[in-house]
């Protein structure tokens, strides 16, 4: 079993006012590097553009700055959103974050799927046509030589052939094949399908068991049909965890903390205002009763070490299995020591607990 982090960020305080955009690049960074110093394995920056919620709009630099101050810990996009960038480039500058980590780099892809960030492209409902025309590009950008063309609908490239007056095209990923991750949260989700399609990894988000038993089952026979054997070893699966010393420590860090409030305050209620409650109940409950109180006892993995390693074991054995239990990153900058303690714990004792499950 493997831990991975989820920097969305999560900055109420950012959108209200009461703390800097540096600030908030700063605590991120502070996550990963605790991560990285604990043995987690890999860490993810999310891309956003007009969420005052969850400002991100930059992955790439914010793995480019974490690549300079951790030494193992791999670093992802979860997502590069494909329809906003002019993919011949995004391909380069992905190819140069591989080299700058190490081979630490994981790309993911998405369409994006807020609509103010589409409105601010002028994207229009073209994102999923997009980032399908994206991928082709990047993928020939990555592992073929030219001369190439391709005239899609929305880009074109025209890779000209090696020339000894200037030493290029020169540029490789320096992993074999980089690794990408796409994310779903329908149960039927259209990019897990996609990306079982294509022979990359998926990462399921926060939702319900019986959705990320769809999700598997969705990305499984997408990938068997393309001709790919689905590892269960490859998948990510987001869950926020908390770790204290005991059970009440964690459930009070939690109720009483920047987590409970995130959800119970945001999360919840966009959830719900979306049409997308039951992603996270699974209809056991209405709506109206999924709150902070219901999510730290029956959703989110929070408690002792002990404690969360059961609870880890018991949502491991009811979905089939999956490799990386990947936790959204929260502002405790208040209150840092209780949540640096939660990532010490979880990367020593609970990953010690846990280290029989392997898919």
């Amino acid at each position: 079993m493997k831990f991975g982090l989820f920097n969305i960020p999560y900055s109420r305080d950012y959108s209200h006012g009461h703390r800097t955009a540096k600030q908030v690049i700063d605590w991120d960074l502070t996550l990963t590097r605790w991560a990285d110093e604990f043995g987690w394995e890999e860490a993810y920056f999310a891309e956003h553009y007009t969420l005052g919620g969850e400002p991100s709009p930059a992955p790439d630099a914010m793995i480019a700055a974490a690549s300079q101050i951790t030494s193992r810990i791999k670093l992802g996009a979860a997502a590069h959103l494909l329809a906003y960038h002019n993919p011949i480039s995004l391909a380069h500058r992905t190819m140069w974050l591989d080299h700058m980590t190490g081979g630490r780099y994981i790309a993911g892809f998405a369409p994006g799927a807020f609509p103010s960030d589409a409105q601010l492209f002028n994207t229009g409902k073209k994102n999923p046509q997009m980032m399908i025309e994206a991928m082709d590009i990047i993928d020939a950008i990555w592992t073929k030589e030219g001369p190439f063309r391709i005239e899609g609908e929305f880009w074109t490239v025209d890779m000209p052939a090696y020339s000894d007056d200037i030493h290029g095209p020169h540029l490789k990923p320096r992993q074999d094949r980089i690794p990408v991750i796409m994310t779903g949260m329908q149960a039927t989700s259209p990019t897990l399908t996609t990306a079982g399609q294509r022979g990359y990894f998926p990462m399921s988000q926060q939702v319900h068991q019986s959705v990320l038993t769809a999700h598997w089952a969705t990305y499984a026979e997408a990938a068997s049909a393309a001709g790919f054997e689905p590892d269960r070893a490859n998948w990510r699966i987001c869950r926020d965890v908390l770790v204290a010393d005991t059970d009440e420590e964690a459930r009070d860090a939690y109720l009483n903390g920047a987590m409970g409030d995130l959800w119970a305050n945001y999360n919840v209620p966009t959830f719900i205002k979306l049409g997308i409650g039951d992603l996270i109940s699974g209809g056991t409950i209405p709506k109206e009763e999924i709150g902070a109180a219901w999510m730290v006892d029956n959703f989110h993995i929070v408690g002792s070490p002990q404690t969360v390693a059961e609870k880890i074991e018991a949502l491991y054995d009811e979905v089939g299995g999956f490799g990386t239990l990947v936790s959204f990153g929260h502002d405790y900058a208040n209150d840092p020591e209780v949540y640096r303690r939660s990532f010490e714990l979880i990367g020593t004792k609970v990953a010690q607990l846990v280290s029989h499950l392997s898919a």
